[in-house]
């Protein structure tokens, strides 16, 4: 119960929007962090270092998947997973090189997907810092990124080549938990619909 509030104007809610994108921006400088010790490792063709920092690497990534629409076409571009060839995107990123790393072997173009891999990310520290949230925004990414862990990514469709899917499952969890107490403290006990 209690006084309904429009997100757009609501000062509390705009200032837990900006306190939440603060968080975002320093998930995302671990994000590059992380990703470029990974990106490292790959290129040196250390593939059983790789595979030790391949979940470790996304869990940043994971952690700020509620509001991970907000940088635009480059989560398919980090997260996509194989399926994104049918949807005529070329398959990249995270999910390209746990495939390469854990099925195929290091391909001949491991090294471009792994340079392109850190400078997706690169811009996503650039975007994580700029980007405008609001409050309404980061409460319907967290609801719907756990309910996409519970009908789909349960499945271990996630992580399919790695099985680290518990690493995602746990940053997923953290991140979701992160935007709604950010959300649900602000609106100090008003209703948001």
């Amino acid at each position: 119960t209690g006084e309904a509030i429009s997100t757009a104007t609501d000062p509390k809610l705009h200032e837990a929007a900006k306190t939440y994108q603060k968080w975002v921006a320093t998930e995302a400088d671990e994000l590059l962090a992380k990703t470029t010790e990974f990106v490292a490792a790959v290129k040196a063709k250390d593939v059983e270092k790789a595979k030790s920092l391949y979940a470790v690497a996304r869990a940043p990534w994971e952690r700020i998947e509620p509001v991970a629409e907000s940088f635009g076409d480059l989560d398919p571009a980090i997260d996509g997973r194989e399926d994104v060839i049918a949807e005529g995107l070329e398959f990249t990123g995270f999910h390209r090189l746990e495939k390469d790393l854990w099925v195929d072997g290091l391909q001949a173009d491991s090294d471009a997907i792994a340079d392109r891999l850190l400078a997706d990310v690169t811009t996503i520290v650039t975007r994580a810092k700029s980007v405008e949230l609001d409050g309404l925004q980061i409460a319907n990414g967290a609801k719907e990124l756990l309910d996409e862990m519970a009908t789909g990514k349960i499945t271990g469709e996630e992580d399919i080549f790695s099985h680290t899917d518990l690493w995602d499952f746990d940053a997923n969890v953290e991140g979701s938990r992160t935007a709604v107490a950010s959300v649900a403290n602000s609106a100090s006990r008003k209703r948001l619909f």
